[in-house]
């Protein structure tokens, strides 16, 4: 229905993408004397992940590891920074995948505690560590559309909108009432939006955004 809480809305009545993501949040567990900061974040691409990444290292500078995992859609990516290969940050990214989460990065801080773990040992303290934040941060959901402003006469607004709630969108913010009416709307990526009633330029203001609900 044509809203301006898309919380309202259901995924299977309507053509937008849509992913779980999360809260800020940071955990700390001590494993065989070892200390293990697990702090993670929503991102919204990887320039975004690196900066994250960036920051983290810098606060824990004095750090043995700082291994890192992150998820932007399809793309992921991660890095053990030290630990033997394979042991670090493949299970943090194992973990982003297994909750299900996208655009998300985690950093698992490592100080050494003088007894070493083994293999294995890293491989299970690690997803330990990036489990215990993921279980425990604020899950967040959003879906994937794009911003447009229509603009109409006012003796066609009712049929706009009755053709825009029959269409399954949703207001980006409230109509303007001016010269004419102006409704920016929250739409699939892909969509198209055609209306005969629209007789004023249709205009494109985000190509891509995202919409929590």
């Amino acid at each position: 229905m044509l809203s301006e809480n898309p919380s309202s809305m259901k995924d299977e009545n309507i053509g937008f993408g849509s992913f779980t993501s999360i809260e800020g949040r940071r955990e700390r567990v001590t494993i065989q004397r070892s200390i293990f900061i697990s702090t993670a974040e929503h991102v919204k691409s990887t320039d975004d992940a690196k900066s994250f990444i960036s920051k983290i290292s810098k606060e824990f500078k004095d750090a043995n590891h700082n291994c890192w995992a992150y998820k932007i859609g399809e793309f992921e990516l991660s890095s053990d920074n030290g630990e033997p290969s394979g042991t670090a940050g493949m299970p943090i990214l194992n973990m982003i995948r297994s909750f299900q989460l996208d655009r998300i990065v985690v950093v698992v801080t490592r100080y050494f505690g003088g007894v070493k773990l083994g293999i294995r040992g890293l491989i299970d303290a690690y997803g330990y560590a990036a489990k215990n934040v993921l279980e425990n941060a604020k899950k967040k959901r959003f879906l994937e559309g794009r911003i447009v402003e229509i603009q109409c006469e006012y003796d066609e607004f009712d049929k706009v909108r009755y053709r825009l709630r029959k269409s399954g969108y949703f207001y980006s913010s409230p109509p303007v009432f001016g010269e004419t009416v102006k409704i920016k709307l929250f739409i699939p990526v892909h969509e198209k939006i055609a209306l005969r009633y629209v007789e004023i330029g249709k205009m494109e203001i985000e190509k891509e955004n995202l919409i929590e609900i």
